[in-house]
């Protein structure tokens, strides 16, 4: 075992909400690049706090599974209800921000690829029902169970992923076109620019706008795994590409949050987090929807001097 099932948790959560937590709206992408951060000014903390609809949506979907201990949809729109996110609900999401939505279900039924199909389906009223949208989050959250049962081959992650998806009768959709095309062109060991201007003529010679949701979660892919052991440069490509970067580094966080564990987010992003009530409030959730997900009663009981280690199915081999 590599590293934790809770490190990997915390890392996917954490990482999702990077981009929110370490900078206010406006700063420029690069900054992420840089070699520290610094606590958020006072005046940026309120707007810190307020995470995106949908990052407020996949957090009241972890406080319901660890209430239910199983998905419930009614409990976790009335959470939500109770939230000032609740009024951006207007509007259908898109297929990434359904995604970025039901990553806490991509956790907590990570071990079992079936079940995990069949509980993502449970939620399609969220984004009405449409098929590429299915795809989308059928794509994420099939990345992010194999990151977490230590099986994700970068090399092969994307046709098996296409496998995955594949009875959706959606082979030739925008999606499954541009994951193709990243395949490719990581085969090649292209530079982001170079993919940015190749997925955007493939655009134009189909007729369809470079800037819909689905490519979003194409790039996500092509930034993770170009640089899949590196956090800092997969996210901090992914907020230069200028493709709704705040969805775009969201999904590309999670990946590699999943991938690498907590332990691969930078230090100080991770002290900076800290400062930040919502950074805190994630990281206890990783550990409580671990708990419901292993069965433990309270995981804070145990003393100090008592192991533990958790993982998932055959993850963990006898000595």
């Amino acid at each position: 075992m590599r590293y934790s099932l809770l490190s990997r948790f915390q890392g996917a959560l954490l990482g999702s909400l990077v981009r929110e937590m370490l900078l206010p709206k406006g700063s420029q992408g690069q900054v992420l690049g840089g070699v520290s951060l610094t606590s958020p000014k006072q005046e940026d903390a309120q707007t810190l706090q307020q995470l995106s609809v949908w990052n407020q949506l996949a957090t009241c979907g972890i406080e319901s599974l660890i209430r239910c201990g199983r998905l419930n949809l009614e409990d976790w729109w009335l959470l939500l209800e109770k939230t000032p996110s609740s009024l951006g609900l207007k509007s259908v999401p898109s297929m990434s921000e359904s995604a970025l939505a039901t990553i806490p279900i991509a956790l907590f039924f990570h071990e079992d690829e079936v079940k995990l199909r069949q509980q993502l389906f449970t939620c399609q009223d969220l984004w009405q029902h449409q098929a590429e949208a299915s795809e989308g989050v059928l794509a994420i959250a099939y990345a992010l169970s194999l990151a977490l049962r230590e099986q994700l081959d970068y090399a092969t992650l994307i046709p098996r992923i296409q496998i995955y998806v594949g009875n959706l009768e959606t082979s030739q959709s925008p999606l499954m076109r541009q994951l193709e095309q990243v395949q490719m062109l990581l085969k090649k060991g292209a530079g982001l620019e170079t993919t940015l201007t190749q997925l955007r003529r493939d655009a134009q010679i189909r007729g369809e706008p470079l800037g819909r949701a689905h490519t979003s979660i194409a790039l996500a892919f092509y930034c993770f795994l170009s640089t899949p052991e590196d956090f800092r440069l997969a996210v901090s490509r992914a907020a230069r590409t200028g493709y709704q970067p705040q969805i775009t580094v969201a999904l590309t966080g999670a990946l590699a949050g999943a991938y690498n564990s907590i332990i691969g987010i930078p230090v100080n992003w991770r002290l900076t987090a800290n400062r930040i009530s919502s950074g805190n409030q994630h990281l206890q959730l990783a550990d409580r929807l671990l708990e419901v997900w292993a069965g433990v009663y309270d995981v804070s009981a145990l003393g100090q001097g008592q192991p533990l280690a958790v993982a998932a199915p055959q993850v963990i081999q006898p000595r």
